[in-house]
């Protein structure tokens, strides 16, 4: 069985193959924007399929859709996880104006099943597939991987994600839940968010723009969230005290979603934030606010948090939606719309 799997976003793609005893035959990162079409890009990939050497055994020729060689991947399933929604078996990625059909895909490659999937969901079916390694231990505690799972992903937008079973994905739209403030100061920064937005959710918090929200709410310029970070690292008293808010409301939104679920699985943080901004991860600020939750301190004490050093636990998580579509198991079953 043989599979191909992608993380596509608007800036970066990665394209992987494996083979059927988990080996990677074929593994590709692209510039999105350099190909006017996902099929352009992904029959640019089939030509690195080819000069890899990889095996490539094309059905007789007589068959109704025989493979031709310019597309052929040979491949009994393929899963793209897409940034941004998918409905339907379509999908947009909105920067490139890439359109993604699951159906096209399949009769433009001769791939017998393929399935888009949330680019924060495919984090989700990564997760569990991690090693020790993907990891970076910021609290200690139990880490039961056939007990609920907690995945936040604070990046472009606020993922949030529950995995029961080490399996099965529940997805969610917990970043759009209502922000709470947990001192006057945050209470200050929701009353100037609400005169901005009416609805203040834990998304305009917790994001690239979330930083840009609270740097602005302390009196400074809108800039890009990078740069704040970078005026923080530089000593800018502003920006390192709109980091330290930032990381304060990660930690209390990590904790209340650790309680909802019962997380003794343990509590993962995905996305490109925290990843490049480790140091304030890793101080002891983040994990104090995970646990200030009064009488409920020591239940949280007893759950593991990480931060996932991994990149590719996106691209993980699509070849195990590949695998999953190989089999025919169907939406209810793995949240893939694939059916028999």
């Amino acid at each position: 069985m043989r599979l191909l799997a992608g993380d596509v976003g608007g800036t970066k793609t990665l394209l992987r193959r494996v083979e059927a005893d988990g080996s990677v035959s074929a593994e590709k990162r692209y510039e999105s924007g350099a190909y006017a079409t996902f099929d352009a890009l992904v029959r640019d990939f089939a030509g690195v399929v080819r000069a890899s050497g990889a095996p490539v055994v094309p059905p007789p020729s007589s068959a109704p859709e025989a493979r031709t060689t310019p597309t052929d991947l040979d491949v009994d399933a393929a899963c793209f996880a897409v940034a941004g929604p998918v409905l339907n078996g379509h999908a947009e990625v909105t920067n490139v104006g890439w359109k993604i059909e699951e159906s096209s895909l399949a009769r433009a490659f001769s791939i017998p099943r393929v399935a888009l999937i949330n680019d924060f969901y495919a984090v989700a079916l990564g997760v569990p597939l991690l090693h020790d390694e993907d990891l970076l231990p910021l609290h200690p505690g139990a880490r039961d991987r056939t007990m609920p799972m907690a995945i936040l992903g604070a990046g472009t937008g606020l993922g949030e994600a529950i995995v029961v079973h080490a399996r099965d994905v529940i997805p969610t739209e917990g970043g759009h839940c209502d922000f709470a403030p947990q001192d006057e100061e945050q209470a200050r920064l929701f009353v100037y968010l609400a005169k901005k937005y009416g609805h203040v959710s834990w998304e305009r918090v917790l994001s690239g723009h979330g930083i840009v929200n609270i740097f602005t709410f302390l009196g400074g310029d809108e800039i890009e969230p990078a740069e704040v970070a970078e005026l923080a690292e530089r000593g800018d008293a502003r920006a390192h005290r709109a980091m330290e808010i930032f990381v304060d409301i990660y930690g209390a939104e990590a904790g209340n979603m650790a309680l909802r679920v019962l997380a003794r699985g343990g509590v993962y943080l995905a996305g490109g934030i925290a990843a490049k901004n480790i140091p304030r991860f890793t101080d002891g600020r983040f994990v104090e606010a995970f646990l200030r939750k009064g009488r409920f301190r020591p239940l949280l004490s007893t759950i593991s948090v990480d931060l996932i050093v991994n990149e590719r636990v996106g691209l993980i998580g699509a070849v195990e939606g590949a695998r999953r579509a190989a089999t025919g198991l169907r939406i209810e079953e793995t949240g893939l719309r694939i059916e028999d």
